[in-house]
């Protein structure tokens, strides 16, 4: 599953088969062996993942959540994870931040812990320059810009 960027538009990822809305998550969620989250933290995405979804992946399964820590149930997550049914977590991202020192996940042998720290990477400053700098001329020119935050959405 790929998330694909905004409502409507779509991009080509290499090993990706196919993008799932977040309305049929359930009907997708036995046949991947990864779930890669990374969507934007709004009411509908809110627990996204609770002990529901997380009991529909297949068994052995990973999830990585690269998104915001609210959109799994965190402790349905740590339960999963200390049952076995999930083979393990990389997460970047926590319901409390910073992830409290007495948290299970510390200490879970299946569990990848790192930091949400994308904008130290300096191509994804250099990326964030140039969209910077492109919106001013389109400002500047009276044309639509480019990523535009949707308040209804909250994206």
């Amino acid at each position: 599953m790929c998330g694909a960027g905004l409502p409507g538009r779509s991009y080509q990822v290499t090993g990706v088969r196919e993008y799932v809305s977040d309305t049929r998550i359930a009907d997708v969620l036995g046949s991947v062996d990864a779930l890669v989250l990374a969507c934007p933290l709004t009411e509908r995405t809110r627990h996204l993942i609770g002990r529901r979804e997380l009991a529909l992946l297949r068994p052995g399964s990973v999830l990585v959540n690269l998104s915001r820590g609210e959109v799994i149930d965190e402790n349905a997550l740590i339960e999963a994870l200390a049952d076995g049914r999930l083979s393990g977590a990389c997460l970047d991202v926590f319901e409390t931040e910073p992830l409290p020192p007495g948290s299970p996940l510390w200490t879970m042998d299946n569990v990848i812990i790192s930091p949400h720290s994308a904008s130290t990477v300096a191509a994804e400053n250099r990326l964030l320059a140039d969209l910077f700098i492109d919106n001013i001329g389109r400002w500047l020119a009276d044309e639509p810009l480019r990523n535009v935050f949707d308040k209804d959405a909250g994206y």
